[in-house]
C-alpha cells in the first residue's frame, strides 16, 4: 500500500488548517512538519488527530550531525522530540549531514537516539558545493548495518549523486531500494544530468517518473510505503501539493 503525504514548516501557519482538512477529506495520508528552530507555534496542536512525521532541522538552520554539540543535543530533545512526542508522529527525519567521517556520525548520531529515527540520504554536492555525507551505497549501507537506523530514500537527492559520480542513476536506484529497502520516501523534480538539489514539480525535468513509480509499486506489495511530495509550494494554498500527487497516480 502506498500513503501519500505532503510536507509543511512550522513557519508556514497558513497551511496548518488546509492540511488538516486535507487529511480529514483523505486528500492525503500524512503530513510531514519541518521543524524551524524556535519557530514551533502552539497551533502545530490542529496536528494532534493527524498522521504526522517530523522533520529535524537540517544544515540550513544550523543543525548538522558532523558538528553535534551539547546546545544541540538539548535543542534536539527539547524541541524535535517534545513536538514528536506531542503530535504522535511515526518517524523523525535528520539529514545524514554535512562531513565524510564515519565514526564521528556514529558517534555524534548517538547523541540523538531514538526509536524513530530515519536518516535521509544526501547528494554528493550540497547547495554551497560542501561534501555531503550519506549520498554513496557505501556510506548509505554503513548507516543500516554499523549504526543500526533506517533510511528516509530521498530520490531526487540519489539522482543527483548519480550525475556526480557519473553512473545510469536508474542502475543506481535499483541498487539501493533493494539493498537498503526503505519504506518512506521523498519526491520532487529536477534533471538527472544536474548535481544540485532542484525541487521542481514532478512534471518538470527529464527524470523518468513512470519507471520509479512502478518500481515503488513492487515495493509497496508487501509492505506500507510512505511518499512525501516535496514539491513547490504556489501561492497560499496547497493546491500544487495535490496536482503533484494526481500527476503521480495517473501515471
Amino acid at each position: 500500500m502506498i500513503k501519500y503525504g505532503i510536507k509543511i514548516w512550522s513557519i508556514n501557519e497558513h497551511y496548518f488548517t488546509e492540511a488538516v482538512s486535507l487529511y480529514e477529506k483523505g486528500k492525503i495520508d500524512f503530513i510531514e512538519l519541518y521543524l524551524v528552530p524556535d519557530k514551533i507555534p502552539e497551533s502545530v496542536k490542529k496536528f494532534k488527530n493527524v498522521e504526522m512525521q517530523i522533520h529535524a532541522p537540517h544544515s540550513f538552520h544550523g543543525f548538522n550531525i558532523f558538528t553535534v554539540n551539547q546546545a544541540d543535543v538539548n535543542f534536539f530533545k527539547e524541541q524535535v522530540v517534545k513536538t514528536a512526542d506531542l503530535l504522535n508522529a511515526k518517524n523523525i527525519i535528520v539529514h545524514a549531514g554535512v562531513g565524510e567521517d564515519k565514526l564521528i556520525f556514529k558517534k555524534n548520531i548517538k547523541l540523538i537516539a531514538d526509536d524513530r529515527l530515519l536518516i535521509e540520504n544526501k547528494p554528493k554536492i550540497g547547495l554551497n558545493n560542501e561534501l555531503c555525507f550519506g549520498y554513496s551505497l557505501d556510506q548509505l549501507v554503513f548507516i543500516k548495518d554499523e549504526c543500526g537506523l533506517k533510511i528516509c530514500f530521498d530520490f531526487d537527492h540519489a539522482i543527483k549523486s548519480a550525475a556526480s559520480e557519473k553512473i545510469n542513476y536508474k542502475d543506481f536506484l535499483s541498487n539501493l531500494l533493494s539493498i537498503l529497502k526503505p519504506a518512506y520516501f521523498h519526491l520532487s523534480g529536477g534533471f538527472y544530468d544536474n548535481e544540485q538539489d532542484e525541487h521542481l514539480n514532478l512534471d518538470e525535468g527529464n527524470i523518468d517518473w513512470s519507471w520509479i513509480k512502478k518500481e515503488l509499486e513492487k515495493l509497496s506489495e508487501n509492505k506500507e510505503i510512505r511518499l512525501v511530495f516535496e514539491t513547490p509550494k504556489v501561492g497560499n494554498d496547497l493546491k500544487n501539493d495535490l496536482r503533484n500527487i494526481e500527476y503521480f497516480k495517473n501515471l
